[in-house]
């Protein structure tokens, strides 16, 4: 029976590890030299492990046999073949419990080795899911709840997708792993799940955030802990709902209306302001020549202060105009790779003045983007100066880019191993005039955040204490 099956997956043990997956009951491969090679989500909650508890371990772990797996696999061959019926074989899960059950063993045959594949078909066989239990299969794989469920040692024993794509992790990589392991690193207070939940802390519509590597969220946080028949606390469960858009919208209504009202106040008195500074810049500048003919070097001096700080007030009434006065975006093809080519010299220069070193990795990778070529120029050096000023005098720029995974947009990623932005700041960064440098005007990236929003595009950051990271997300061809 069992040598007559085929699988029709030559040529492909990638596929074949995949393709365990779907196989509702336990299931795992083995190479030809005895080591579990991948297990699927029903072995691991049948006996407990961690896949990384088993991947490159004998499979002895788990059936204890004497013998070699292809003499197991024969083994099993001559006993269906004598009693006419599956054989079945002993296993053990990772408490020690053993039992035995009917198994059937098939192998496959890849471009790299035999495969074994090992299944213990009746392990979880079950004729009649009750209620609750589908209603767990469906938080778990079709709704877009964040769920987690802890037993009492802080095991994650249940994660849903949602929940493993806040942590940027795969289901397999979190089931039955301690809280501690999974975040470890990472400050108790921090924490998406914190410990003190099997204590009893209950949880109702807490706002809370939450960065991975790639992405930062909006979360509502409830939890609460589970008893046994006795009243016991048996473990605990957590749930979230994503309110990333939702809040994003929210506070670019209220952005919009605060560069609404500065805008109509730069409006008003750009002019106002420019008019009289252009006279006192010009007879300054006639003092200038005047102090200086006349070897008035104190004179002369003080006249110099004055007119820089004329520029600066220049400058930032410039960037008044350019952060709230509505712009006709003339849409056009951009070639990032030329825009890099021209900033970098610009970046590196002053990136050599604080001892930074900067890597660009997606040197002539970079695909076409609808913008402005001029204002995007002035966003990634914004940016980029941003980040080596935060490093100090050491510290290492990283520029590259990915897809994002909606798939309509390119993401210019802007890394620095500087130390990262406070959480209670985090949310302030694009406001006008927030700003935590001592000559700053809190205007660079509300400016930067306007002209990546009127080509249709967003900017993202994410810090987690060791560094910070701008996504810088643009409608590409």
């Amino acid at each position: 029976m069992s040598a007559s099956f085929s699988l029709h997956l030559a040529g492909s043990s990638k596929r074949l590890q995949k393709f365990l997956q779907y196989f509702p009951t336990a299931v795992f491969l083995v190479a030809q030299t005895g080591c579990i090679v991948e297990v699927n989500e029903q072995f691991l909650r049948v006996t407990g492990y961690q896949r990384g508890e088993l991947v490159n371990q004998p499979f002895h772990v788990l059936l204890p046999y004497r013998g070699s797996i292809e003499q197991l696999y024969q083994e099993l061959l001559r006993r269906e073949a004598e009693a006419d019926m599956p054989a079945e074989v002993e296993w053990r899960d990772r408490q020690g419990r053993s039992g035995k059950t009917p198994a059937m063993i098939l192998v496959q045959q890849t471009e790299e080795e035999p495969l074994f594949l090992v299944h213990l078909y009746q392990l979880t066989k079950e004729t009649d899911y009750a209620l609750s239990q589908r209603l767990m299969e469906k938080l778990t794989t079709d709704t877009s709840l964040g769920l987690f469920v802890l037993n009492e040692q802080g095991r994650i024993v249940e994660a849903s997708h949602a929940a493993c794509k806040l942590l940027g992790m795969e289901r397999l990589q979190v089931l039955n792993r301690h809280v501690d392991d999974v975040f470890v690193g990472i400050p108790e207070e921090h924490r998406l799940i914190k410990r003190e939940l099997l204590d009893g802390v209950k949880l109702h519509n807490i706002a809370t955030s939450w960065t991975n590597d790639n992405q930062r969220y909006e979360l509502i946080v409830d939890a609460h802990t589970l008893q046994d028949e006795a009243g016991k606390t048996a473990g605990a469960f957590v749930l979230f709902k994503d309110i990333t858009n939702l809040r994003s919208f929210e506070q670019k209504i209220e952005r919009n209306e605060r560069l609404a009202m500065i805008g109509q106040i730069a409006a008003g008195t750009a002019h106002e302001i420019r008019n009289p500074l252009t006279s006192i810049k010009g007879f300054l500048q006639m003092f200038l020549q005047s102090f200086s003919d006349n070897g008035m070097e104190r004179e002369r001096t003080y006249t110099e202060i004055m007119l820089t700080e004329i520029n600066r007030i220049n400058s930032l009434v410039s960037e008044f105009l350019l952060l709230s006065k509505p712009r006709d975006v003339q849409y056009s093809l951009v070639d990032l790779n030329t825009v890099f080519e021209e900033i970098l010299p610009i970046v590196e220069s002053q990136a050599l003045l604080f001892g930074i070193d900067v890597q660009f990795s997606s040197r002539g990778q970079l695909p076409l983007v609808v913008g402005d070529t001029e204002l995007l120029k002035q966003v990634f050096i914004n940016i980029c100066k941003n980040g080596i000023e935060a490093m100090g005098e050491q510290g290492t720029l990283h520029i590259s880019h990915h897809i994002d995974p909606d798939g309509d947009k390119v993401s210019i990623d802007i890394h620095d191993t500087g130390p990262g932005i406070p959480l209670y700041i985090i949310d302030k960064i694009f406001d006008p005039f927030f700003t935590t440098k001592e000559e700053g005007t809190g205007l660079g990236l509300s400016v930067c955040q306007k002209i990546i929003h009127d080509i249709g595009g967003q900017i993202r950051v994410s810090s987690k204490g060791y560094g910070t990271t701008f996504h810088i997300l643009l409608p590409y061809l």
